[in-house]
């Protein structure tokens, strides 16, 4: 034992000294030791067990449970009787200091527990009821693996997808049921191996009709029998309706959210049996509640329409950051095949090789989220725009420019600046070799827009960027090539593609207007025969990230935005 003995014999001082009785200590062989012992709390003996590590430093507190024993649930207690201590945010201690987390973790549980009793006895049962989520999957045995990617809540019509057991002769057909879906926006899939199974939603109309197993049992048939007890006529017509084989969700309403358990079995109508009986809880999958893990609030009343046009390199990398946010439909554009070439820098992979990007990064973002809209269109940006009508125009919150193609984006500035809706545009673009990379945000029809950076600094047109981080001596070449003609490319890696996204993604979401410029610390144009610029040296001397207002580069002579 790691342990000293002194130190063990502290350990059962302290729950002498707290009136513990039939103190034993064991090894276990996982490496820990535990503790038993009986305490007289709130007029009942209950008998409790302290585990911990057999280590010299502890990184994880002991932890304390009830020993099985009959007594009801509890808030704060999980159905195996283990006391929680900790939720673990924020958690700091000293790990060398054994004596004072094991007295701080055995104190604190045994002040939940006596005020659990107290709440218990006194018939006060609201704790509990917040916590039912959590009490629940310490009831279910199986991994809460079945996702719904619908909220509940919003719909009567659900489904199952389950996918078909091997049937054996003379007996019911049997699910693994893997997803909850809404039956009347997303029908579930008719192919092999999945089945859609109609689901039986039963909501309960008060926390207090929900049964709650005790300490130590299970959700069995006999826990179902007594929940249908406090069904009403209705909801147990709405079960007998169904075929022998019965999916059906449990809507809890508990004070903060509702909770779900999903109950699955075949009854054996003429001797009432239940074979297979399983419950599972339900993993929450739904945009909105998704969201709401993040942080994100959403409003209503605003506009989450966005525009992607290039789903390259960069773009594909801001639509999936766009997926994950607040956002309500985005628009893909884009004429382009994925190609093997790509997939090192790129969000799609060898398994969406030759398919257009559009509609790979469509099935690939509706995989992960299944509740967002997503509208392609494989064609360029300019046929995309001319396609649309002023109405349509003003629904769009934001434009992504990410073609990599200049005289394109300039084109959609030009045409955007003359139509009435006020769109939030940004363009991002890197430089060769991953040596830097912009991203410009601004409104389409007012001063200061992407044509502007396209002047030298005496007011005259150019076609070269005047924030480049580098100047165009003659006769260097930009792009590398590998295997002739065909396989010319501008050199920058992933990193590069999603540093720009990133910054991309937060212009859009945060509607900011302005321009920012990152350039690499770790390597400069002069390891590549280019001359920095000036923009480059003030970049480089703010930490490699340059931020200008667009009153900075807006040009009064400009011909797009300043005719």
């Amino acid at each position: 034992m790691t342990i000293s003995q002194n130190l063990q014999q502290s350990f059962e001082m302290h729950i002498q000294f707290l009136g513990g009785k039939s103190i034993e200590s064991h090894d276990k062989k996982d490496g820990f030791i535990a503790i038993g012992f009986d305490l007289n709390i709130h007029g009942q003996t209950v008998p409790l067990s302290v585990k911990y590590v057999d280590q010299k430093r502890w990184l994880l507190l002991p932890t304390v449970s009830i020993a099985e024993c009959n007594l009801p649930a509890l808030d704060h207690v999980g159905n195996n009787g283990l006391i929680c201590v900790t939720d673990h945010q924020g958690e700091m201690f000293d790990s060398g200091d054994l004596f004072g987390l094991f007295k701080y973790a055995v104190d604190t549980a045994i002040d939940i527990l006596t005020n659990s009793l107290k709440s218990y006895q006194a018939g006060n049962r609201i704790a509990l009821y917040e916590e039912i989520d959590g009490y629940n999957q310490t009831i279910v045995s199986d991994a809460p693996v079945i996702v719904a990617t619908h909220n509940p809540n919003q719909s009567d019509s659900l489904y199952a997808w389950c996918i078909n057991c091997t049937r054996q002769r003379n007996t019911p057909q049997f699910y693994h049921i893997k997803y909850l879906v809404d039956g009347t926006s997303q029908h579930p899939p008719s192919s092999s191996p999945y089945t859609a199974i109609k689901v039986t939603k039963i909501s309960l109309p008060r926390i207090e009709d929900f049964v709650i197993p005790d300490l130590f049992e299970s959700f069995d048939e006999n826990w179902w029998k007594q929940q249908m007890s406090k069904f009403s006529e209705n909801q147990l017509d709405s079960l007998q309706k169904k075929s022998n084989f019965k999916i059906v969700l449990l809507e809890i309403p508990t004070p903060k959210m509702h909770t779900y358990l999903v109950i699955s079995y075949y009854q054996d109508m003429p001797s009432n049996r239940y074979r297979n009986f399983k419950v599972q809880t339900l993993q929450r999958g739904w945009r909105e509640y998704l969201l709401n893990r993040t942080g994100t609030e959403s409003d209503s009343s605003s506009k989450r329409t966005f525009v992607i046009a290039g789903c390259g390199s960069v773009g594909s990398r801001v639509a999936e950051i766009l997926a994950e946010s607040n956002v309500d439909k985005l628009i893909l554009v884009d004429y382009d095949d994925m190609k093997t070439d790509n997939v090192m820098r790129h969000y799609l992979g060898i398994q969406d090789i030759n398919q257009s990007k559009v509609s790979a990064l469509k099935n690939r973002l509706q995989q992960n989220i299944p509740e967002l809209e997503v509208v392609v269109y494989k064609t360029n940006i300019l046929n995309w725009l001319n396609s649309q009508n002023d109405e349509q125009l003003s629904e769009i919150h934001s434009i992504v420019l990410a073609t990599g193609h200049p005289p394109t984006e300039l084109e959609v500035c030009r045409r955007l600046y003359t139509n009435e809706a006020s769109i939030h545009v940004v363009s991002g673009w890197l430089e060769a070799y991953g040596l830097g990379g912009h991203i410009l945000g601004f409104r389409s029809n007012n001063d200061a827009c992407l044509k502007c950076l396209y002047y030298d600094d005496d007011g005259n047109p150019s076609n070269y960027i005047k924030t480049s981080l580098f100047s165009n001596p003659s006769g260097i070449v930009l792009s590398k090539n590998i295997t002739g003609c065909a396989g010319a490319f501008t050199a920058y890696g992933s990193v590069h593609a999603m540093k720009t996204a990133v910054i991309m993604a937060e212009y859009v979401i945060e509607n900011k207007v302005g321009l920012q410029s990152w350039c690499a610390t770790n390597k400069l144009p002069t390891n590549y025969n280019l001359k920095a610029t000036k923009h480059h040296a003030l970049a480089l001397q703010n930490g490699g990230y340059y931020l200008q207002s667009l009153n900075t580069i807006k040009v009064a002579g400009c011909s797009c935005c300043s005719t």
